[in-house]
């Protein structure tokens, strides 16, 4: 035990003068690396970036190689307009021979091309994110196979109050099936899927 008056080794001991100096160079690091205080942080100089741009719709709906059809019924031309003055129209309809020889391309069909154009007339913004396009022939009305012919983009994003959106969507819609064709398009679930019905002659 120890002595009457004596301390304990287990009792902590003050800070003496030789523990404050050994700290100092500790604490000019810390502040070294911490850097000045907010009050003297300033924004970063320079302009800032421009935004991202998408990609120009004439780019977006090129069909390259492929030929206008001669006549298309009105069916298929008549836009649909919906209550809240969305409006979904089939702009162009054209016809290509695929000649590519890519893992899955329809190489020698006849693939047939429809492009779209949503005008958004409504106070909203209109979302495009979940546009399904579904092309059907002949009497049967079998579903025509999409294609990824020329990478087309599909419909994505948002069509502010206003203004339009093109894309288009190439099919393996065989020339006998061109007698009856259907084309439905839906966007969301609030809206009927718009229903396009004609024929087409090369």
């Amino acid at each position: 035990m120890p002595l009457s008056g004596s301390r304990s080794s287990l009792s902590p001991r003050p800070a003496g003068r030789g523990a404050t100096l050994a700290l100092a160079p500790v604490v000019a690091l810390a502040l070294a690396l911490t850097g000045c205080s907010g009050d003297d942080e300033k924004p970063a100089a320079g302009p800032k970036p421009p935004p991202a741009s998408e990609q120009p719709q004439e780019q977006a709906t090129a069909a390259p190689g492929s030929k206008t059809f001669g006549s298309t019924t009105a069916g298929l031309r008549k836009p649909v307009t919906y209550d809240d003055k969305i409006t979904i129209a089939i702009n162009d309809i054209r016809y290509v021979k695929n000649q590519a020889k890519g893992p899955g391309e329809l190489t020698g069909n006849t693939l047939t091309i429809f492009t779209l154009r949503f005008t958004n007339g409504s106070a909203q913004p209109l979302d495009l994110n979940k546009v399904k396009v579904v092309a059907k022939y002949g009497s049967a009305r079998t579903e025509a196979s999409p294609t990824s012919y020329a990478d087309f983009n599909d419909f994505h994003g948002t069509v502010a109050p206003g203004a339009h959106r093109s894309a288009s969507y190439a099919f393996d819609l065989p020339p006998e099936g061109y007698k009856n064709v259907v084309l439905g398009v839906n966007f969301d679930d609030k809206h009927k899927t718009a229903v396009f019905a004609g024929s087409l002659k090369q």
